[in-house]
């Protein structure tokens, strides 16, 4: 289909917001709900049989809590009779100390009440509350093994369903969805090369942040890249100690005699040293010929969040701002002109654009009512994102793609429950969807965007290397992190890639894996007294020593679910291969497999080249 037929077919996404509000989210819900019905029926799970017996679980799990938590009450008021019995017989200690000193009639008053309660309270805790505690204990323990059994059955009933999900289904719906969206199944070296060749796309250069997941695909041929990225800088942390000192000064009394006084002062010292942070972050970089020498940049400031009258006030100032911008563009001849719509030009924001003729060409009337409208949209994300275009590329950073669970597994659906499961997958593949989608909906704004179809690009024929970089560092940091730390490390791992050869239908690459350890020091810090005197405080930091590890992997297409892959791994020649290769470390994530291998190893992709044999 070409692009003229694709807008005749999708133009409701020229509006990506009202698109979202009045088609795709509701149509993706309606799939979504399709597929796991689908699934059910075909696993042929009885619903009401397991919603029973989850009933049954549900009910002896909370009586199971309630008797523990009855028996944890009548552990306290044990504790409180203890500590009544330990009070007794102080009582009457003190007691027989009086009676020997000659107190009497406050000793005779003791030993009576001390043992008094000594006996009392002895027998509540043996004919009360022991025993209530026991019948809690088994109670407890009686309901727990019934709500076992109860769990066990359920689980059993979902063991149809259960092995029916997939990692790719997410994928799947959401072109179904939006057809003019398409997804790939992994980042391969020829989306990258058309990335890099024709849009300048750089990648992942940077040392100091590992690709922890990432997401490609394209609309209407114009592709995007969303990756996230584990980031580690060098900033401080201040380490305080104290002391404390004391000392005696004299003073006289109303009587003139002189008495000593003990002060006492608390001393505290600090010190400053580096310490590694990190944090993690996540764009989508896009590229499109249109408008190819324009830069600008603009930042959320949440419009959705003020009121009319505090929007209208906030626009009155902007243009104000804007206008003497374009006054002193003017006087030193620079082209600078604020839009029209004033709205738009101050809520959007991208004043720092350095091409008025192509600014006015992505922003016709309709993007900028479509960025309008998803500015002030209090009912989603609303003015929450960061976009920045750099020539034929353009990035956005949203707040709400922090919190974007981007890792498709099918173990988040596994449930004991029918009803817990369908919960979980309608509520991840719903915000995955709405994520992306809101991610996306800034460029979706701009209808030359959609409309602009990319000139042919020329692929190269032979690639060195079958798996980008970055894919690269996404199979390695879904292994356990324990498999590349460097020995002694007390930090995380920033694991980086190096291609080192092509290996037939393999990747062989080492990963070096950069951390710290920590080395304890006690630095003491001069403070001075309040007695006069100059005192060391000691102040306990850490050192935090670089240290790092390399470790060689390889990377192979496999082409099979992660379902499949776990069935055919249990038997035959792929059970075989992992026997020898994953006792080392393993991953498996969209169809391709990745395992650490000893350096001197040459064998890993006659091993795996094993596709025939299995059935996909």
């Amino acid at each position: 289909m070409d692009t003229e037929e694709n807008l005749a077919a999708d133009d409701i996404l020229l509006e990506p917001l009202e698109a979202y509000k009045t088609k795709y989210e509701g149509d993706f819900s309606r799939r979504c709900e399709e597929y796991f019905n689908s699934l059910l029926q075909k696993s042929g799970v009885n619903v009401e049989e397991n919603r029973a017996t989850v009933a049954k679980y549900d009910a002896e799990a909370r009586l199971a809590d309630a008797a523990a938590r009855r028996g944890a009450g009548q552990k306290s008021l044990r504790t409180f009779f203890i500590c009544l019995i330990v009070l007794g017989g102080i009582l009457l200690l003190a007691g027989i100390v009086l009676l020997i000193e000659g107190n009497v009639p406050v000793g005779a008053s003791l030993t009576a009440v001390g043992p008094a309660l000594v006996v009392g309270f002895l027998l509540f805790v043996f004919l009360y509350s022991k025993p209530r505690i026991k019948r809690s204990r088994e109670e407890e323990k009686l309901h727990r093994a019934a709500a076992g059994e109860h769990l066990r059955t359920a689980w059993q009933q979902m063991d149809a369903l259960n092995v029916l999900f997939e990692n790719n289904v997410t994928k799947k719906l959401i072109e179904e969805t939006v057809p003019r969206l398409e997804l790939d199944d992994y980042f391969d070296v020829r989306r990258y090369d058309y990335l890099s060749g024709k849009y300048g796309y750089g990648g992942n250069g940077d040392p100091n942040a590992s690709t922890l997941g990432i997401l490609t695909g394209e609309i209407v041929g114009n592709p995007f890249v969303v990756d996230r990225v584990l980031v580690h800088t060098m900033g401080t942390h201040t380490y305080f100690g104290s002391i404390v000192i004391s000392w005696v000064t004299y003073e006289r009394d109303s009587e003139g005699h002189s008495r000593p006084v003990t002060h006492t002062q608390t001393l505290t010292a600090s010190v400053t040293r580096p310490k590694p942070c990190y944090h993690r972050e996540t764009r989508l970089v896009y590229g499109n010929e249109a408008a190819p020498s324009l830069h600008f940049s603009r930042k959320p400031s949440h419009v959705e969040d003020l009121g009319e009258n505090a929007r209208e006030n906030k626009v009155k100032r902007g243009v104000r701002k804007i206008r003497k911008k374009q006054k002193r563009a003017m006087a030193s001849g620079k082209n600078f002109t604020e839009m029209g719509n004033e709205e738009f030009d101050v809520l959007f924001g991208a004043v720092d654009r350095d091409n008025d003729v192509e600014f006015r060409l992505l922003f016709t009337p309709l993007a900028q009512k479509n960025i309008l409208a998803l500015l002030t949209d209090s009912e989603r994300f609303g003015d929450d994102f960061y976009m920045r275009k750099a020539g034929p590329l353009n990035y956005i950073v949203s707040e709400h793609s922090a919190s974007w669970d981007m890792d498709e597994r099918r173990e988040k659906y596994l449930s004991y429950s029918v009803d817990i499961s369908k919960r979980n997958f309608m509520q991840f593949n719903e915000q995955y969807f709405r994520s992306l989608y809101f991610d996306l909906a800034p460029l979706l704004s701009i209808p030359l965007y959609q409309q602009h179809k990319p000139h042919e690009y020329i692929y190269h024929d032979v690639y060195p290397r079958h798996f980008t970089e970055q894919e690269t560092e996404c199979a390695v940091n879904r292994i356990e992190e324990g498999a590349f730390a460097p020995f002694g490390a007390a930090t995380p791992s920033i694991l980086k890639t190096t291609f080192l050869q092509k290996d037939g239908g393999s990747d062989r690459v080492r990963v070096t894996a950069s951390a710290y350890r920590e080395v304890p020091h006690t630095e003491f810090v001069p403070v001075f007294g309040g007695d006069g005197h100059m005192h060391s405080v000691p102040v306990d930091w850490i050192e935090y020593v670089p240290i790092s590890a390399d470790t060689d992997v390889e990377l192979k297409k496999i082409g099979l679910s992660d379902r499949a892959f776990q069935n055919a791994a249990s038997d035959g020649k792929l059970s075989e291969a992992l026997k020898k290769y994953g006792k080392f470390a393993y991953g498996y994530n969209r169809g391709i497999l990745c395992c650490v291998v000893p350096e001197e190893d040459s064998d890993f992709d006659k091993a795996f080249t094993i596709e025939e044999q299995i059935e996909k």
